[in-house]
């Protein structure tokens, strides 16, 4: 599968003299929070101290568990009841990884430019309110795209449009179904994303 760069736009890097403290917000199964648990476990600088569900979730929290991570359901979402756990805990960093509910200008403010999302497409195409999942290949398969791909990016009051920090793109074949093409964006989702967030945190002024 042929990768490429589209873009990328960190930050300087600078000293860091804590770890980062992130978490990982999610509402689907968590194939990205664990690829990103997974990839943290041994870091000096950046480590993942738990996740956050919007969805029940049995297997994530055992994983967890599992894991010495903390875990927080909130079903119905409800951001009033997060932030002080984030709070208490210390979290520099929020990652969204497949987390489909609207975060308010509130919950933004609490991490200004510290809070990073995954996009399954090249933004701005096939972005915003609506666009996510399987939405989002079955799109890139009926316009027939010639390439598709992953957008990491900062969170701010508008879905999809915060600072693009890198993109990666894969090549969309002919014979490629929204299944396929699928596979292929979680392949560079669990190549690239922790790296992105890695070093996105590194650049951080502490």
């Amino acid at each position: 599968m042929e990768i490429t760069i589209i873009t990328q736009a960190f930050p300087y890097f600078c000293a860091v003299n804590e770890p980062v403290k992130l978490v990982i917000l999610v509402s689907g199964k968590g194939s990205n929070a664990r690829n990103l648990v997974s990839y943290f476990k041994k870091n000096q600088h950046v480590i993942v101290c738990g996740i956050v569900s919007s969805k029940q979730n049995p297997a994530l929290e055992s994983y967890c568990a599992e894991n010495q991570l903390f875990y927080e359901e909130c079903y119905p979402w409800n951001e009033a009841r997060i932030l002080p756990v984030l709070d208490k805990t210390g979290i520099d960093v929020v990652v969204l990884a497949g987390f489909l509910k609207k975060i308010s200008s509130e919950f933004i403010a609490s991490f200004p430019n510290r809070m990073i999302n995954i996009h399954p497409s090249l933004l701005p195409k096939y972005g915003g309110a609506g666009m996510y999942g399987q939405r989002v290949h079955e799109a890139v398969f009926s316009n027939k795209e010639s390439n598709t791909g992953i957008t990491i990016h900062l969170v701010n009051e508008h879905y999809d449009e915060g600072e693009i920090l890198v993109q990666h793109a894969c090549a969309v074949d002919p014979n490629d179904t929204p299944t396929t093409i699928e596979s292929k964006v979680h392949q560079l989702e669990h190549r690239f994303f922790p790296k992105a967030v890695e070093q996105y945190c590194l650049s951080l002024k502490r």
